[in-house]
């Protein structure tokens, strides 16, 4: 078996982290079949997937694609929206609008001094940050929070996006 060296508390980690022959031998995931890891792809036919389930799974990542598809436009800079699932609501009008077009205005309107930046939190929040040690993005305080999108409105686009997604099996 192959070894990388002793780890910070003196044991030994082999190259294939214990496991058979070097490869996941016995690991599942929930489904039970061999867990991977990386990338998540989406559903290819599987032998080990019965038919019907291979259909479902197959139109389910039809109508995700068809929901995606649609480009609509952005309300802000009047073009279309290639990944909707990217996509932020625009503050008058609820209609989506680019994730960069949003982080332009609000670097345009607020007021930033030396060392802050704009950054997305999540949930349709941005904050204003500043970094006490510059170039460590690891440390930062956040100055004031912009509520960009209201945090219990929901938006016909992404809940056409959202329910295709949750019922995908």
């Amino acid at each position: 078996m192959g070894h990388l060296g002793n780890n910070r508390h003196g044991n030994k980690r082999h190259w294939n982290n214990g496991r058979k022959n070097g490869n996941d031998a016995g690991h599942k995931n929930n489904e039970g079949l061999p867990y991977r890891e990386g990338k998540k792809e989406f559903f290819r036919p599987s032998t080990h997937l019965p038919q019907q389930v291979q259909a479902d799974m197959l139109k389910d990542q039809e109508t995700i694609r068809e929901i995606k598809q649609k480009h609509p436009v952005c309300a802000c800079c009047n073009n279309p929206i290639a990944d909707l699932s990217t996509a932020l609501a625009d503050r008058n009008t609820g209609n989506p609008v680019h994730f960069d077009c949003v982080l332009n205005i609000l670097n345009q309107s607020e007021k930033l001094h030396e060392g802050e930046k704009i950054t997305y939190i999540g949930q349709g929040r941005f904050a204003v940050v500043s970094f006490p040690i510059p170039h460590d993005m690891r440390t930062f305080n956040i100055i004031r929070v912009i509520e960009w999108e209201p945090k219990y409105k929901t938006y016909p686009w992404r809940e056409e996006l959202t329910s295709a997604y949750s019922q995908v099996h």
